[in-house]
C-alpha cells in the first residue's frame, strides 16, 4: 500500500489518454513555433547545454537522453545523481542531503550499468544504518564524485548488440573532458564557491579548475582537471527504528499477564509501539577530491590514441548522537502507568512509563553516540585507440582498469545508560506523528551523574570492487545502406567484503572488558567531564513540541573508546559480510547498422546479436568455514532498434531486445546473514551461488517531435518482461540450537544474543533466495522542452524543460509510480537563472507480511533548487545557487499506517561563487 500515487483503473485507457493529450499539446506547440521569428539566434549557457543534449538524443538509433555541461568545468548540478534525475524515468535517493543512487524506470541501482569513459565501473561508499549503511551491492554511489569532473552524461534506455550486457534498466555513460574537445592552444577554466547551510550554520568551500593544451597541428594534447570540496552537513530529526509489540511488566498498576489491561497492548494484541523512540543529530564532515587527466595524440590522420585517468577520494566522518529509549525486547522493564490507543493506526500513540534497569546493569534509556570514519578511493586508467584501416574499415581498441576501495576502519558506538529507576517517562504522538512530545520524567538528561558508560561496539569494515576490461571492435561500411560491425570483449570483475566486530570477542559490556575496572556494584564506568559533553541547540526548524529536550549528555567517543581499550581488542569476523565474488565475462557481438527507405520514409537503426559466457566464483563463510562455489552460464541476446523519420521533425522509434543483469552480490554468497534484532522468530537468509541472472525481454516505443529549434515533445512507452525474477523459497522455523549456526554469531547486546545468554533457545526462520518466476514492469514517459522565443520581450528569454514518468509493476518494488521534473529558466547575454523541481511518489522498500503489516517505505518527496550566473565579461561569471529550498525531509515509514521510522532534515544550502574561463 502506498500513498501519493496514481493508480489507473485501466492501463490502456491511461496510455490512450496520454497520447491524446500529447497530440493536443503538440498542435498548440506547433502553432506557436510557426509564429516565431526565424532569425538565427546564438545560444549559450544552460540553454546551449539543453540544445546539445537534444542533438545527442535526436541522432541516436535507440532511446537516449543526455546532459551536457553548459560551460567548461560547469556542470548543471553539484552532484552527479542530482543531474541525472532531470532525465525522464530516473529518480534518486539521498544521503546526508545529496543524491546517492538512481532508479531507472522502476528498476533499482543493481539493474543499471555505469561506464566511465567507455569502461564499466563501480564506486561505493557508506551511510547511516537508516540510509542503507555500506554499499555491498552492484549499485553505483554517485555521491563519491564531484560533477565538475565530467562534461557529459548519457543514459541509454534501449540496448544494442554492441553494448555490453548487464543492465535491465539503463546504461549510464559518464565522460570526462579530453584535450581534443577544445581547439588548439591553451584553454583554462576555474571556479570557486563558498557554501552556507541553514541548519549547520557552517560554510563549505568548493573549488575546481581545468587546463588543456593542444598543439597547432592538433595532433597532440594534454589536460588536467581538479575539483575539491569541504562540506559540513547536520542532519536532525526523529526516528523509531521501526515499530514493535511486546509484553510489558505491568499495565495500570497490575502485573502482567494477569492484569485486565495487559491483553489490549501485549504481543498478541497487534497494537504496536515504537521500538526505539529517539531524537538525534548526525554531523557529516566530507572532503571530496577529484582529479582527471588526459593525453591524446594522432600519429597519423587515421589514428587517434586517448589515455584517460581518473582519481577520486571521498573522505568523511559522521558523528551520530541519539537520546533514546530501547523499548525493543525490554518491555519487561516497563510499567505502563497510562496509555491511549489509536485504533485506526493500531498503535499506542501515547503513554506514561516507569522504567527499570536490566539485570546486566544496562538500561533502556540511553544516550547513544556513534562515530564513523569513511574513505572511498577510486582509480581508473583507460586506453582507447581509434584507427581507420581504410575509408570503409575502422577499428577501436579499449583497455582499462578500475578499482574502488571503500574503507570504514572506525565504526564505534558508545552507550551511556541511565542509572536506576526512572519514573514518569512519556511519549505522545497525538499532536504530530512525525515529531512526538517526549518527556524523560525524573531523569535529568544533561546530568552526567545520572548516567554510566555501560556498553561499547566497534565494527570495522571495507568493500573493494575492481574491473579489468579489454575490448576490440571492427566496423565496415558494406555500402551506402549497411554498416557491419563486430567485436570481442573480456571483463574481469572482483568484489570483496570484510567486516569484524570487536564487541563479539569479549562482549559489549564495558565492565567485563579486559583492563577495565568499574566501581563495585556499578553498572558501568562513571562519566567524567573528559568522557562527555552536552549537545545543545537541537531542533531548529524541526517542528517538535516546545517542551522537548533540546540538550542532552553525549559521549566523547574518542575518549570513551580509549578508556575502554576497544581498539586493542581483536575483532571477530562477521560471517554474513565476509564474502567475495569473482566474475569473468567473455562476450562477442555482430551488428548491422543501416539507413534505408521504406517507401518515402527514411528508416535507420541496428540489428544484432550478442553472446556472453559468465563464470562466477562466490566465496563465503558457512559455520565458520570458508566455502567457494563456482559456476558458469551463457546468454544469447538479440536486439533490434528502428527509427522512422516520418518527417524532418517527427521520429518514431521502436526497440526490442533480450537483456540480462547478473544476480545481486549479497545473494551469491554460500553463507548467509542473520537478523538478530527482529524476533522471535529471528530470520536467517541464506545465499545461493547457483542463482541464474535476471533475464528479460525489453520493448520500447518512442514518439519524438522536434517541432522547433531546441524544442522537443516526446512520449515514450516501455515494457520489460522479466522471466527470472528472484523469490524466497519456503522458509522453515527451527530452534536456534538446531539451525547449525554458531552460538557466537549473534552480536553482543542484540535481542537474540540476550535470549541465548539467558538460557533460551529461540526460533529462527531460515530462508534462501532461489531462481524465481516471472515479473514485469511497464510505464511511459512524457517530455517537453522549449525556449519561449515566440513570446514578446522580455519573456522570450524564458524556457522550460520538464518530464513526467509513470511506472507500474505487480511484482517489483522500490520505485515511485509517479515522478516528474520541471525546470523554468531565463537566459540572456549576461544573466542565466533557473529553478528546478523534482518530485517522486511514495514507494515501498519491503513488502508487508502475510497479515498485511510491517511494510516499509519512503514517503513522497519534492525538492526545489535554484541556480543562476551573471556574466561580468567574456571571462568572468558570478554564480549563486540554492539547494533544497524547501528543506525537504527524509521520511521513511513503517506498516500500513505510514508510521515514522525516520523523519530527518538537512536544511537549505546556499552557494556563492565565481567562474573564470581563459
Amino acid at each position: 500500500m502506498m500513498r501519493n500515487s496514481i493508480t489507473p483503473t485501466g492501463k490502456l485507457r491511461l496510455l490512450a489518454g496520454c497520447a491524446t493529450a500529447s497530440l493536443v499539446l503538440g498542435t498548440a506547440l506547433g502553432a506557436a513555433a510557426q509564429a516565431q521569428d526565424e532569425d538565427v539566434i546564438t545560444v549559450q549557457g544552460f540553454r546551449s547545454s539543453l540544445a546539445q543534449a537534444l542533438d545527442v538524443k535526436r541522432d541516436s538509433n535507440g532511446v537516449v537522453d543526455a546532459i551536457v555541461a553548459e560551460d567548461i568545468a560547469a556542470f548543471p548540478d553539484l552532484n552527479l545523481a542530482e543531474s541525472i534525475q532531470r532525465i525522464p524515468g530516473i529518480s534518486i535517493n539521498r544521503v546526508a542531503g545529496e543524491g546517492r543512487q538512481i532508479t531507472v524506470r522502476g528498476l533499482g541501482s543493481d539493474f543499471t550499468r555505469v561506464r566511465i569513459n567507455g569502461m564499466e565501473a563501480m564506486s561505493t561508499t557508506g551511510g547511516s544504518d537508516a540510509s542503507g549503511g555500506s554499499n555491498r551491492g552492484r549499485g553505483f554511489d554517485f555521491n563519491t564524485f564531484a560533477s565538475d569532473l565530467f562534461n557529459q552524461i548519457r543514459v541509454t534506455k534501449t540496448t544494442s548488440a554492441s553494448m555490453d550486457e548487464g543492465s535491465l534498466g539503463a546504461t549510464v555513460d559518464l565522460r570526462t573532458a579530453r584535450p581534443f574537445d577544445y581547439g588548439s592552444g591553451l584553454t583554462a577554466a576555474m571556479s570557486g564557491q563558498m557554501g552556507y547551510n541553514s541548519l549547520s550554520e557552517e560554510t563549505s568551500p568548493r573549488v575546481a579548475g581545468l587546463v588543456s593544451w593542444v598543439n597547432e597541428e592538433e595532433t597532440f594534447g594534454a589536460n588536467l582537471s581538479i575539483a575539491f570540496s569541504d562540506r559540513t552537513i547536520i542532519e536532525e530529526g526523529f526516528s523509531t527504528v521501526r515499530w514493535d509489540d511486546g509484553n510489558f511488566r505491568s499495565v495500570n498498576g497490575v502485573a502482567c499477564p494477569a492484569g485486565p489491561d495487559c491483553a489490549g497492548i501485549n504481543s498478541s494484541s497487534t497494537v504496536y509501539h515504537p521500538r526505539i523512540p529517539r531524537y538525534g543529530r548526525l554531523t557529516n564532515e566530507q572532503e571530496r577530491l577529484g582529479i582527471t587527466g588526459g593525453l591524446q595524440f594522432r600519429p597519423s590522420a587515421s589514428t587517434t590514441v586517448s589515455l584517460d585517468a581518473l582519481y577520486s577520494s571521498f573522505d568523511a566522518t559522521r558523528t551520530e548522537n541519539f537520546l533514546e529509549v530501547f523499548i525493543r525486547s525490554q518491555q519487561g522493564q516497563f510499567d505502563v502507568n497510562s496509555f491511549t490507543v489509536d485504533s485506526g493506526l493500531s498503535i499506542i500513540d501515547s503513554g506514561n512509563f516507569d522504567i527499570s534497569a536490566n539485570a546486566n546493569g544496562t538500561h533502556p534509556i540511553r544516550s547513544e553516540g556513534r562515530y564513523d570514519e569513511l574513505t572511498t578511493e577510486f582509480t581508473q586508467f583507460t586506453l582507447n585507440v581509434d584507427h581507420d584501416f581504410s575509408d570503409r574499415l575502422r577499428g577501436n581498441f579499449l583497455a582499462g582498469t578500475v578499482t574502488s576501495d571503500f574503507d570504514n576502519p572506525v565504526q564505534t558506538t558508545i552507550l551511556f545508560d541511565a542509572i536506576g529507576d526512572v519514573t514518569g517517562y512519556s511519549y505522545d504522538f497525538r499532536g504530530n506523528l512525525n515529531t512526538p512530545a517526549i518527556d524523560f520524567g525524573s531523569l535529568d538528561v544533561t546530568d552526567a551523574s545520572q548516567f554510566a558508560f555501560t556498553e561499547i561496539r566497534d565494527r570495522p569494515q571495507s568493500v573493494t570492487n575492481s574491473f579489468d576490461t579489454f575490448s576490440a571492435t571492427l566496423e565496415f561500411d558494406a555500402n551506402e545502406t549497411w554498416i557491419i560491425s563486430g567485436g570481442l570483449n573480456f571483463k574481469q570483475y572482483d568484489f570483496e567484503s570484510r567486516e569484524a566486530r570487536r564487541e563479539s570477542t569479549n562482549g559489549s559490556i564495558v565492565c567485563n572488558l579486559p583492563g577495565v575496572s568499574c566501581p563495585v556494584g556499578a553498572s558501568g564506568l562513571p562519566i567524567t567531564s573528559g568522557l562527555s559533553s552536552v549537545l545543545t541547540g537541537f531542533g531548529n526548524d524541526l517542528g517538535m513540541p516546545a517542551g522537548n529536550d533540546t540538550a542532552w549528555l553525549v559521549p566523547n567517543i574518542q575518549a570513551a573508546a580509549a578508556a575502554a581499550g576497544i581498539y586493542n581488542i581483536p575483532g571477530t569476523v562477521r560471517a554474513g559480510n565476509q564474502r567475495a565474488v569473482s566474475e569473468e565475462d567473455l562476450g562477442a557481438f555482430v551488428q548491422a547498422d543501416f539507413e534505408a527507405q521504406l517507401g518515402s520514409i527514411p528508416v535507420r537503426g541496428d540489428v544484432g546479436i550478442r553472446y556472453v559466457e559468465t563464470t562466477t566464483s562466490a566465496t563465503g563463510l558457512v559455520s565458520g568455514t570458508e566455502v567457494t562455489v563456482e559456476r558458469s552460464y551463457e546468454d544469447t541476446l538479440p536486439s533490434l532498434n528502428l527509427t522512422f523519420e516520418m518527417s524532418e521533425d517527427f521520429l518514431m522509434r521502436f526497440g526490442v531486445a533480450k537483456v540480462m543483469a547478473r544476480p545481486s552480490l549479497g545473494n551469491l554468497t554460500p553463507g548467509g546473514s542473520l537478523d538478530s534484532f527482529t524476533g522471535p522468530p529471528f530470520s536467517y537468509n541464506a545465499g545461493n551461488p547457483g542463482l541464474d541472472p535476471y533475464r528479460a525481454t525489453a520493448y520500447d516505443a518512442s514518439f519524438e517531435w522536434y517541432f522547433d529549434d531546441e524544442a522537443l515533445f516526446a512520449v515514450s512507452f516501455f515494457y520489460k518482461d522479466v522471466s527470472s525474477f528472484f523469490t524466497s523459497s519456503q522458509s522453515v522455523e527451527v530452534a536456534y540450537s538446531l539451525s547449525g549456526l554458531p552460538a557466537n554469531l549473534p552480536p553482543a547486546s542484540s535481542p537474540l544474543f540476550n535470549l541465548i545468554q539467558a538460557g533460551g533457545d529461540p526460533l529462527v526462520e531460515i530462508s534462501q533466495v532461489s531462481n524465481g518466476g516471472s515479473a514485469s514492469v511497464q510505464g511511459f514517459e512524457v517530455a517537453y522542452q522549449q525556449p519561449f522565443t515566440f513570446l514578446p520581450a522580455p519573456f522570450h528569454n524564458f524556457g522550460f524543460q520538464g518530464n513526467y514518468t509513470y511506472v507500474d509493476s505487480d511484482e517489483i518494488i522500490g520505485f515511485s509510480p509517479n515522478a516528474y521534473n520541471a525546470t523554468i529558466y531565463y537566459e540572456d547575454d549576461r544573466l542565466s537563472a533557473r529553478i528546478s523541481s523534482a518530485y517522486r511518489d511514495a514507494y515501498v522498500t519491503t513488502r508487508a507480511n502475510g497479515s498485511g503489516r510491517n511494510e516499509r517505505g519512503v514517503e513522497a518527496s519534492f525538492n526545489l533548487d535554484f541556480a543562476s550566473s551573471y556574466r561580468v565579461n567574456d571571462m568572468i561569471d558570478l554564480t549563486f545557487e540554492a539547494i533544497n529550498l524547501t528543506d525537504e525531509f527524509e521520511h521513511q515509514t513503517y506498516d500500513s499506517g505510514y508510521l515514522p521510522t525516520v523523519y530527518h532534515h538537512t536544511g537549505t544550502e546556499y552557494l556563492f561563487g565565481v567562474r573564470a574561463t581563459f
